[in-house]
């Protein structure tokens, strides 16, 4: 624990405040990025947990960037890709084969790539045949691509990959459900509007799931890494969390117990935290 560790401002925190407390003591929960490897098993998977933790840290710091600017859908898009580490730093810590598919998945998509280059850029006779050997060097040994409802088979956080998929579906990507979002329709004319705000719901949804996707990146690495300095504050931000997180549930069914039941309060009741 150190000297700045203030629990009155842990034990007050709104959603915000939680995101600006773990932004601001990330570090001190992992420690330096730097391990010796001599007495590591495997360098190239400690490796990928810090570079995986290293890129949910960046995310995390962005997103709270775009909530304090008020873009909250470009707050709930930043949330997939949080998410995202999430599911991989716990495939990364509990699944021996995560670095060989992670390795297929992305010769497979250097593969792709090389196909597309070949066909939309006019390359110079040499140049061309190297991509050609590189293509066709695969043989029968075919890299498959990651799957990540695959990737999240067995996890403690099914809702990792529900709320993925639903980010996708209704910010990330352009479709019909995205596209809704933004134009207002009167009886004579059509406006848009460019920074659509969330339901309340939504917004519970969001910044939930990237505090404890935040959450999970962190404690997986500090659990593979045997790190123990700063318990006390982790602790009391997973517990904020979890106080934060059925505040919001019970509030959301108290609103829908008289009609439908919407997403949170049906979800929510029912899933592992």
């Amino acid at each position: 624990m150190t000297d700045t560790y203030n629990p009155s401002a842990i034990e007050d925190a709104d959603w915000v405040d939680w995101l600006v407390i773990f932004n601001d003591r990330a570090r001190n929960f992992i420690g330096e990025f730097a391990q010796e490897t001599a007495g590591s098993d495997d360098p190239r998977a400690l490796s990928a947990k810090f570079a995986i933790a290293a890129r949910a840290l960046t995310l995390i710091h962005s997103a709270l960037v775009l909530l304090q600017n008020e873009e909250q859908l470009a707050f709930r898009i930043m949330a997939r890709g949080i998410i995202e580490c999430a599911m991989h730093m716990e495939s990364a810590c509990t699944t021996a084969e995560y670095l060989p598919i992670l390795y297929d998945d992305d010769q497979a998509s250097r593969i792709s790539r090389g196909k597309l280059l070949q066909k939309s850029t006019q390359l110079s006779e040499e140049a061309n045949r190297e991509l050609q050997q590189f293509v066709m060097a695969v043989g029968e040994n075919k890299p498959k691509i990651l799957n990540i409802g695959e990737l999240s088979k067995g996890s403690n956080f099914p809702r990792f990959q529900l709320f993925y998929r639903q980010i996708s579906a209704d910010a990330e990507h352009v479709t019909w459900t995205s596209l809704c979002r933004h134009p207002q329709e009167t009886y004579d004319r059509v406006t848009l509007e460019l920074d659509p705000q969330l339901e309340d719901e939504e917004m519970f949804d969001t910044i939930s799931l990237i505090a404890l996707a935040a959450m999970t990146v962190v404690l997986h690495l500090r659990h593979s890494l045997e790190i123990t300095q700063n318990e006390v504050e982790f602790s009391a931000l997973g517990r904020r969390y979890s106080e934060l997180y059925h505040e919001g549930v019970a509030e959301f069914r108290g609103r829908h117990k008289d009609g439908d039941p919407g997403t949170c309060s049906e979800d929510f009741s029912t899933r592992k935290q």
